[in-house]
């Protein structure tokens, strides 16, 4: 599927999942929500893919951006709540070992290592290391791509380094299908946030 259906579905289910009751708790949860949806995507290279993939992650930076300073306005500091209850050591072997994961990521081939579940055990483990409350979110996000993509024609190396992949020949990336899924996510967004809101 395409970045956005990918980025909306991502929150959308992260948000419906998880059903944060605070501002913090929201925020966590699209942040992870929308990493996890995009990353695996890192792998893009073809120039169609790669524009997309760009865009992808245009969007989500704008998102997760938007989100860490959301609490702003209600007095609530996420980055501040980051630095003060992680050890900043910590912080910055997560990131270290998450940049070295996505230049693996990139060099590989598509739909191989950086849709795993081994990268994704990887990738966990890094967003543990930076801020644990990230990781539902992003196990959430992360997990709405592979199945997405498990719908396409293209396989997905799933259990990389084995060769074989796997998909469900369903659906093309950039089809009827897509916007279906792009659509079901922006309602499920929709859903989830009224959900949060009345709690």
């Amino acid at each position: 599927m395409m970045s956005k259906t990918h980025i909306t579905i991502g929150i959308g289910a992260s948000l419906l999942f998880l059903q944060p009751h605070t501002v913090t708790g929201i925020s966590t949860a699209i942040i992870g929500g929308t990493f996890g949806a995009v990353i695996p995507d890192i792998d893009c290279k073809t120039t169609r893919a790669s524009r997309d993939a760009l865009y992808g992650r245009i969007i989500s930076g704008a998102i997760i951006s938007a989100f860490l300073f959301f609490g702003q306005f209600q007095k609530v500091s996420l980055i501040k709540n980051i630095l003060q209850t992680h050890v900043s050591d910590t912080i910055i072997l997560g990131f270290l070992l998450m940049s070295v994961l996505c230049i693996v990521g990139r060099i590989s081939g598509h739909r191989s290592f950086s849709h795993s579940f081994l990268f994704f055990i990887l990738m966990s483990g890094c967003v543990y290391l930076i801020y644990p409350p990230f990781l539902p979110g992003f196990s959430i996000g992360y997990l709405s791509h592979l199945l997405l993509d498990f719908l396409n024609k293209k396989p997905l190396r799933l259990l990389y380094p084995v060769k074989n992949g796997f998909c469900m020949k369903l659906c093309y990336a950039d089809g009827a299908a897509n916007t279906a899924f792009l659509w079901t996510g922006l309602l499920m967004s929709v859903f989830g946030f009224a959900l949060v809101w009345l709690h």
